[in-house]
Parts: structure tokens; C-alpha cells; sequence
């Protein structure tokens, strides 16, 4: 469903895009999460329509699953991307993040009414999530779905302490978590999701963009444009010859060579904003 979203929702189009820029900023800043805020989206998207959203409320909760982790620009690169278990100080360092995102993003008209989902994310049903321990129904029901989306995307997804799960394990997490961390009548909805369309959105960065694993250390890379031959690891430095096949897919071979601080530079993609927002008109 197109809608058209004006003033007072949205201001300019170069305000909706500043903001999610910036999301890619930050995103760019974890070499594990290539994609993750896309993913989330989607997700969360797909979840939206299942129970019966749509136009603008389908889309706030789009954008918010989109921001949901703006505040961890303010997270140190040391607590971030850790590969070890957090100590209790750097886990309060890291919890920060959730009223981070929720203060920058409540001072702004575009992301207001949306920053709620910064905050909550993190909430669980039985009152033993962060940052405010709220209990059920008085967890805002978009942050309810975005924890679920969230934290699916996380157990499907490579992380600095772990690899991916299957995804019918992270299937038998939701399922065992109903009514304990996540809204139960979520979960059965998101249980209910066509397979196929979840199955093409994990370890993907965007539409048709499935991500590469780099097999000297773990982390993810994106998979570059099909006239790129190379690519880099941005936590081991290795450089990879990518070899494109003609059904879109690729695969990486360490070359030997390291790339220098230029080549690992990661440039936030827009495109990922692009394939998340283009139903809506804006």
C-alpha cells in the first residue's frame, strides 16, 4: 500500500534521510552486523502486516524498527564489538544505548513519536528487561514486536561471541521464551510467518545481497557489487578475490594480502533504506 506522508509527520525528505543515514553510521561501525537494522525492518515489517497494520502505523513501526539501535553511536568500539563476555560495568555501558537513542531521537518532530521503540526494545513481558522494567501490556505493543524481530535477527546472525543459530532453533528459542520474554501473541503470529520470506532475509544486508563469511576469523562481509572483485575483512584485515556467480550468489578466497586503513573504511549503504522504505511514498 503506497501512502503519501507529509507535514506534520515528516518533515522534508532530507530530515528522513539524515536520520537513517545516520543509522547506517552507526551500523557501519560493527563489522558483525552488516545489515542488521534492514533485517529488523523487515522483519518487524512483515510481522506489522501479519497482524493487520498498514499505511502510516506500518510504517512508524518500519522506521522504528529501523532506529531502534540509534543509540549505540554513543557505545565505545571496545564495548561494542567485544568478542568476550561483557563485566557488569561494560553491560551497563552497553544497556545505556536503549535511553541514548530514545533522548536524540524524541528531540527531533521526524522521530518523536517513534523513539519510544529505542527505549523499550530491550523490555521483556515478565519485567526483567531494561532499561524501565515494565511488565506486558504496559511495554508499548511496537517495541513488543521489535524485541521479538530483534532478537530473532541476533540468534539467525553471526556475532563476535557466537555463530548464527539455525534458523529452527532460533525458531524453538521464540517458542520456548513466549510469555516469558516476549509477548506470547506476538510470537504465535511471528510463528506463523511464510518461511520462505524470513529464510530470504536472513544473512541477507539487503534485497538479493547475501552476506559472506570471511573464513580466516568469522565476522561477515558484505558482498560487493558484481563488478567489484574484492572485498575485506574489517576485523582481520584479510583481503578476498570474490568470485560472482551468474545466480547473484558469490564466493571469497583469501589472497594473502591485508588491506591498508583506506580499503576498510565501511561507507554506510542507502541502499539498504531504499528496498526497506520503497512501498512507502515519501
Amino acid at each position: 500500500m503506497n501512502i503519501i506522508l507529509n507535514k506534520p509527520d515528516l518533515q522534508k525528505k532530507d530530515d528522513f534521510h539524515h536520520f537513517l543515514y545516520m543509522a547506517q553510521v552507526v551500523e557501519a561501525r560493527d563489522p558483525y552486523t552488516a545489515g542488521h537494522l534492514w533485517r529488523v525492518a523487515q522483519f518487524s515489517k512483515a510481522l506489522g502486516k501479519k497482524i493487520g497494520l498498514e499505511g502510516k502505523v506500518l510504517f512508524d513501526l518500519t522506521l522504528g524498527a529501523y532506529l531502534h539501535d540509534f543509540g549505540k553511536i554513543v557505545i565505545p568500539d571496545h564495548i561494542l564489538n567485544k568478542a568476550d563476555a561483557l563485566n557488569d560495568n561494560e553491560k551497563q555501558i552497553m544497556n545505556s544505548h536503549a535511553e541514548a537513542g530514545h533522548k536524540m531521537l524524541s528531540k527531533h518532530e521526524l522521530t518523536e513519536k517513534i523513539a519510544y521503540f529505542s527505549r523499550y526494545h530491550h523490555e521483556s513481558w515478565n519485567g526483567k528487561g531494561y532499561p524501565s522494567s515494565l511488565v506486558k501490556g504496559d511495554i508499548p505493543r511496537g517495541a513488543r514486536l521489535v524485541c521479538i524481530t530483534d532478537s530473532f535477527d541476533a540468534m539467525t546472525s553471526n556475532r563476535p561471541y557466537r555463530e548464527s543459530m539455525s534458523f529452527d532453533n532460533a525458531m524453538e528459542i521464540l517458542k520456548s521464551e513466549r510469555a516469558i520474554q516476549y509477548d506470547p501473541e506476538l510470537v504465535d503470529e511471528f510463528l506463523k510467518l511464510d518461511e520462505h520470506t524470513l529464510q530470504h532475509i536472513i544473512g541477507h544486508s539487503d534485497q538479493n545481497k547475501k552476506l559472506l563469511t570471511c573464513k580466516q576469523c568469522g565476522p561477515v562481509i558484505e558482498k560487493p557489487d558484481e563488478d567489484v572483485s574484492s572485498a575485506y575483512c574489517r576485523v582481520c584485515t584479510g583481503k578476498f578475490d570474490v568470485h560472482h556467480s551468474t545466480d547473484g550468489t558469490a564466493e571469497v578466497e583469501f589472497n594473502g594480502d591485508h588491506g591498508d586503513a583506506t580499503e576498510l573504511l565501511s561507507e554506510p549503504d542507502m541502499r539498504h533504506v531504499e528496498s526497506t522504505f520503497s512501498e512507502f511514498e515519501i
